[in-house]
């Protein structure tokens, strides 16, 4: 028998439990009933059961005769007491006291953590800081620690007098309470595909953004890298692509508040430019995150409608706990190296590379013991080796070092949460200089977060979050589409002389005077930027069955940028100066009213039913202004007022309105037979009246099989549970006046004299309208499997998937005599089908030593089974219905081709076969073999005549010459599949871990092969390898062309190459320093980790890094590489303090 009293619970409580019989006995005086719930679920003095408190309640709470009763017993128990007392005084030589503290995974003390002696009924909670104590019987004693949302632990007592106990996250525990949309609920009632996440504190610490979180740790999650600069954007899909516009970004809903799309940026003003979007989620710190789910099935998302078929990431930030305040300190220091440099020519190689071009002997270059000698264009004949007045003596200069260096960044947090009586509080504050492995580039940041909460009264309570964000981004990159040497740094450095020319060259021209140096000395590209986000959380519950949510809040976003190219520069030279302003404002707030409401189905099951209103507001400003020929230059990016000619564009905006209703029903029988129904309905601003409102309803059943009679016996299964769903969500991915006529300037300016014979410009129709738009929408269904086996320690989950997207938003390109170019239409469909698979082992779990291993898989595959078009002549393809992608600039032209029965945005371009050898050219033409084996000859190549050691390309339809009508498919960016696999080992304090993750079967265009890997006339200088295998007479090579091929504005199959890969994301050696040392200095939990980012990657890719997408939010130039920044390696160390 083991009963507890205590003289203050409530107000005068008095607590007995006879175990043996589990009868529970209170005795009570003048209590508030709210106050004993409060306290009865929170320090959980009494196992709880739903029963336990329903019997006292109705036994106890409603019975007044029972209530005196109790005050009669009263002295009866007393008199027990005093026995047991002195029965217990009698055993306690036999027992030993055991006290410690337990934590969770940020080292954070955890109160209310169940502790018993296993095989007995004697047990503790811990306190508010996580400290036990606790009497065992002996040194055989075995201590179970549990918490819902928690793995049990097992510890042996020994000869240990103090434990200290770190619990784990249960992944797979069925009561943990997780994220949903419009509420939460427990995992074990989900019936939808989903993962939740909860980033540790060195993990959280070492993450600059959020895509850091979640790259390779989600089945059928990728993360498209646009640039490797500190705060450049990565794009995210979930489960492929469902539009074939280019935002195909997940919802973020970050504390209950929907954010504007992550896919939509500031245009540049540069004609042709490609400009490195920036990162929109950076105004989140990473340590402020509790946790992140990820819904993925039509289940999950159809709650959110039209904005729901990209897949839905929830994130909430973290809120204050009850008690005196907590500090926790976080600092890493980060020193990171450019992972891979190119190996290009030395200067030697150069100088033969350059010389092989000449056939009449007059070199430019002479190499003389040591030296290289350069003489100056037009001056060959003049070359004397003795006069060095006829020569220049040049030394190397790999450019790629210039440029890129050793980076040390610094990132500091710090938090306080606490609270007292009603009211709780979390504010934190975060400031980051990173600097990048290109000299020039970095970011500055700091934030500020404050989450409130507050009991107003015994039914409303209230959360508030506060966070505001400042930033300055210097994104050294240049990044003109247009291609060649000047376009950006990267380039230039690859693709300018390994030496610096001669400024008293005659033939110095703007363009080869651009080198690494005129980018860092005249070039700027700096942005500041502000966010301020707040959100309100209203709860009132009305009474024991319905409670009302208001929430309400909002994002206000600016983005200033400045981008300067000086004289220095060739853009700037021919300019005289060149200043292109962007200034973006951004901003949302949403209104939501919910209702939801609970109850049982008698000792059935329990239903619960959610309803609502929301309404969204979209508000987009984006102003382009261009400065040229400026009378002064030393203001640079801030010297528009010096401008001789300043272009205001017309402004780009985009606001539109969103007026929502939504439905939900969750029942569950029998706590094994689930059930899920959900209606939304969207009414959107974007399109015209007749075609406003979508619907989106899901559906979704699951059994927990592990809770039939038939498997409950099976000592060795925790979890089996079969779920299915199936839904309807939208995409309205569109700008918002499309469906309307708009008014603006036009592509070319006309004029027009006033009264007075001053000069107007006119305004003129620029959007055909299509009234008769509509959204796309996304049906799918969803098979999975949830399991957990030996008590959990192996657990996974299977989805098989199928989803397909109709009524396409196409633009689509229109005849001259209809006054317009392309208006966009509802056609065509996009089906994608796929398999995910994670699985999670908990492999050794000792008190000491510990191993735990996760990974994931995910396959998905997308075909564009209809566009509504008419079938179109497309060469050596044949007449079939497609349309073609963006161009990627002069040099190439068009890469991508879009055609029903094929997977979206596959490569397009000339198929080659080698080199061309003496003895293919023949008198029919080159030879080649065709696709069945035979030969085939042809004679021109877009009207040039080939020669040996010219690239071989192959006649595709045969008609004996090569040109656009040959060109065909030549590889296929989307990969056949995506994985990532964790593990770490722990002894005690110290743990070692490793994440990794990978791509295979995914193809990359590399435009740097046009540059680096071709030889020719038109490429300055190329890779080594390239060089020692170019094709001459002595070395007939039928790897690359000869020093004087002329290559040709187009995309062929040697720029695209296998992106296959792995890579070691991150290795981390972590250390918990014992609580002894610390405590004694006021800190409760110390630990350091040193980490590796980016430790090394496996692939055959041959640019910089095969984790690339350079037009990461363009759906019509995807898996193209435009020659981005080499991904650092980084080596970071941490330290994390909790007083």
């Amino acid at each position: 028998m083991k009963w507890v009293v205590l003289d203050k619970f409530g107000k005068n409580i008095a607590v007995f439990k006879h175990f043996t019989l589990n009868y529970v006995f209170i005795f009570a005086m003048n209590f508030n009933e709210r106050e004993f719930r409060k306290n009865f679920l929170i320090f959980n003095l009494i196992t709880y059961k739903n029963d336990t408190y329903e019997f006292f309640k109705e036994s106890v709470l409603k019975n007044k005769n029972y209530m005196t009763s109790m005050k009669n017993l009263l002295k009866v128990f007393l008199m027990c007491f005093i026995t047991l007392f002195a029965f217990a005084g009698q055993i306690m030589g036999q027992q030993k006291t055991i006290t410690g503290r337990v934590v969770d995974a940020l080292n954070e003390g955890m109160p209310g953590v169940n502790v018993q002696v296993k095989g007995t009924t004697s047990g503790t909670i811990t306190n508010i800081d996580g400290d036990f104590s606790i009497s065992v019987p002996n040194t055989k004693s075995v201590l179970v620690f549990t918490f819902i949302g928690y793995v049990k632990q097992e510890v042996a007592v020994g000869n240990q007098t103090k434990l200290n106990i770190q619990m784990k996250d249960d992944t797979q525990s069925l009561d943990e309470v997780v994220v949903v949309a419009y509420g939460t609920a427990r995992k074990g009632d989900l019936t939808g595909a989903l993962t939740t996440m909860r980033p540790d504190a060195n993990e959280a610490a070492k993450a600059v953004s959020i895509d850091n979180l979640l790259e390779g740790k989600v089945a059928g999650l990728v993360v498209s890298t646009a640039s490797s600069n500190p705060g450049a954007a990565s794009s995210i899909t979930i489960r492929g692509a469902s539009s074939l516009r280019g935002d195909n970004q997940p919802l973020y809903v970050i504390d209950n508040i929907p954010q504007a799309s992550t896919g939509e940026f500031s245009s540049s003003g540069i004609s042709g430019d490609f400009q490195i979007a920036q990162d929109p989620l950076s105004s989140l710190n990473p340590a402020d995150i509790e946790d992140i789910t990820i819904l993925k099935d039509a289940s999950s998302t159809a709650i959110y409608g039209s904005r729901g078929a990209n897949g839905v990431i929830l994130i909430t930030t973290k809120k204050g706990k009850e008690g005196k305040a907590k500090v926790n300190a976080s600092a890493t220091f980060t020193i990171a190296n450019a992972s891979r440099l190119l190996e290009m020519m030395n200067l030697e190689e150069y100088a033969a590379y350059h010389n092989s071009r000449i056939t009449d002997g007059k070199v430019p270059f002479h190499i003389v013991g040591d030296e290289v000698r350069y003489v100056f264009n037009g001056a060959y004949d003049k070359y004397d080796p003795a006069d060095p007045e006829t020569y220049n003596v040049v030394n190397y200069r790999n450019w790629q070092k210039e440029i890129y260096t050793s980076a040390f960044s610094q990132n500091y947090s710090l938090s306080v949460n606490g609270g007292a009586g009603k009211t709780t509080y979390y504010i934190s504050a975060n400031f980051k200089d990173i600097n990048g492995t290109v000299k020039q580039t970095g970011l500055k940041q700091g934030d500020l977060r404050a989450n409130l909460s507050a009991q107003l009264s015994k039914s409303v309570d209230l959360n508030m979050a506060l966070s505001g964000s400042l930033r300055q981004n210097n994104m050294m990159a240049g990044g003109n589409t247009l291609g060649g040497a000047t376009g950006a740094i990267s380039r230039t450095a690859l693709d300018y002389a390994p030496f610096e020319l001669p400024e008293n060259d005659p033939s110095f021209t703007n363009e080869n005077k651009t080198n690494v140096f005129s980018w860092l000395n005249d070039y700027v590209d700096l942005t500041d930027d502000k966010t301020f986000k707040a959100s309100l959380n209203l709860n009132w519950k009305i009474n024991k069955f319905f409670t009302y949510s208001l929430r309400a809040g909002g994002n206000i976003n600016t983005n200033d940028r400045k981008r300067w190219y000086g004289m220095q520069l060739y853009q700037g030279m021919n300019n005289q100066g060149y200043l292109a302003t962007s200034n973006l404002s951004k901003s949302n707030y949403s209104v939501e009213n919910i209702v939801n409401y609970n109850t049982k189905l008698g000792s059935v099951g329990t239903l619960a039913a959610t309803v609502g209103m929301t309404y969204d507001d979209y508000n987009f400003l984006n102003k382009n202004v261009i400065g040229k020929n400026f009378t002064m230059f030393e203001f640079r990016e801030n010297g528009m007022h010096m401008a001789g000619d300043v272009i205001t564009s017309q402004p780009i905006q985009k606001d539109y309105q969103l007026l929502s209703y939504l439905g939900r029903v969750n029942v569950s029988l029998l706590d094994k037979y689930l059930i899920t129904a959900s209606l939304r309905a969207d009414g959107s601003s974007k399109f015209a009246k007749n075609n406003r409102w979508g619907y989106f309803p899901s559906a979704s059943i699951a059994w927990r099989m592990e809770q039939e009679e038939f498997l409950k016996d099976v000592s060795w299964l925790n979890q089996l549970k079969l779920r299915f769903s199936y839904g309807a969500t939208g995409n309205q991915s569109i700008d918002p006046y499309t469906t309307f006529s708009m008014y603006g300037q036009g592509s070319g300016e006309i004029s027009y004299a006033d009264g007075t014979g001053n000069k107007t410009t006119a305004m003129v129709v620029t959007n055909l309208s299509n009234s008769s738009l509509k959204w796309e929408k996304t049906s799918s269904w969803n098979v999975g499997l949830d399991f957990g086996l030996f008590n959990s320690r192996l657990s996974g989950t299977l989805d098989i998937y199928q989803k397909k997207t109709t009524d396409l938003l196409i633009s689509r390109n229109l005849p001259g005599s209809a006054g317009f170019s392309s208006t966009y239409y509802n056609q065509g469909s996009l089906n994608n089908k796929g398999v995910e698979f994670s699985l999670n082992a908990q492999v050794i779990d000792s008190s000491s030593w510990k191993w735990s291993v996760s990974g994931n898989i995910g396959v998905n595959r997308n075909e564009i089974s209809d566009l509504g078009l008419l079938p179109a002549d497309f060469g050596c393809l044949g007449e079939r219905v497609g349309y073609y992608g963006n161009s990627l600039g002069d040099h190439f032209g068009v890469g991508h081709i879009f055609l029903a029965g094929e997977a979206p945005g596959l490569f397009y371009g000339y198929v080659t076969q080698g080199i061309v050898q003496k003895e293919d050219i023949t008198e029919n033409g080159i030879k080649y073999i065709k696709q069945d084996g035979s030969v085939g000859y042809y004679q021109t190549v877009n009207k040039t005549t080939p020669v040996a050691g010219d690239v071989k390309y192959v006649d595709r339809n045969g008609d004996g010459v090569v040109d656009d009508n040959d060109r065909d498919i030549i590889g296929n960016p989307n990969p056949d599949f995506t994985y990532g696999f964790q593990t770490k080992v722990s002894w005690k304090s110290l743990s070692l871990s490793a994440s990794f993750n990978g791509v295979q079967g995914r193809d990359i265009l590399n435009v740097g092969n046009r540059y680096n890997n071709t030889p020719g006339t038109k490429s300055n200088n190329v890779t080594r390898k390239a060089f020692q295998n170019m094709w001459t007479d002595e070395n007939p090579s039928n790897l690359y062309p000869k020093s004087t091929f002329v290559v040709q504005n187009m995309v062929m199959d040697r720029y695209v190459e296998d992106g296959s890969y792995l890579r070691c994301s991150d290795i981390t050696l972590s250390y918990v320093l014992p609580a002894k040392w610390t405590n004694k200095i006021g800190i409760k939990n110390t630990s350091v980790y040193a980490s590796v980012k980016n430790a090394f990657v496996i692939t055959d890719y041959s640019g910089y890094d095969p984790e690339v997408n350079s037009f990461a939010f363009d759906g019509l130039r995807p898996g193209v590489d435009m020659n981005s920044y080499p991904t650092p390696r980084s080596f970071v160390f941490g330290l994390n303090l909790t007083f």
